[in-house]
């Protein structure tokens, strides 16, 4: 009977320890590309987020265009394109979670405006 439950348990908390290692590290950049125009950048950022929990990706593009415009700032009227995957395996496989457009401030926007 005690083998039973070990036999259960085990694959569960093998589980419960990736998920926990995975939501544990933080953003990742895998690829990033500039574009750049006397009067427009386009930045496109390839990000791995690593979690498997929902992803408010309004906040997430926020803090990464702030962190982004602290270390790269100065270039004219930049746009963000950020294609989101959840895990590396995900980027592996070519499934992207989000991809979301938007301005120097971290808000959304349907289309670049010159």
């Amino acid at each position: 009977m005690k083998k039973k439950k070990w036999i259960l348990l085990t694959p569960l908390v093998i589980l419960l320890v990736a998920f926990c290692l995975e939501e544990a590290k933080p953003y990742e950049i895998f690829s990033s590309t500039v574009e750049s125009s006397p009067n427009l950048t386009e930045n496109e950022i390839t990000l791995v987020v690593h979690s498997l929990l929902p992803i408010d990706t309004d906040e997430l593009a926020k803090e990464f265009i702030e962190n982004h415009m602290l270390l790269n700032g100065g270039r004219p009227n930049q746009y963000f394109e950020l294609e989101l995957y959840r895990t590396s395996l995900h980027y592996k496989l070519g499934k992207i979670y989000d991809t979301i457009l938007c301005n120097e401030k971290g808000e959304r926007v349907s289309e670049v405006q010159f």
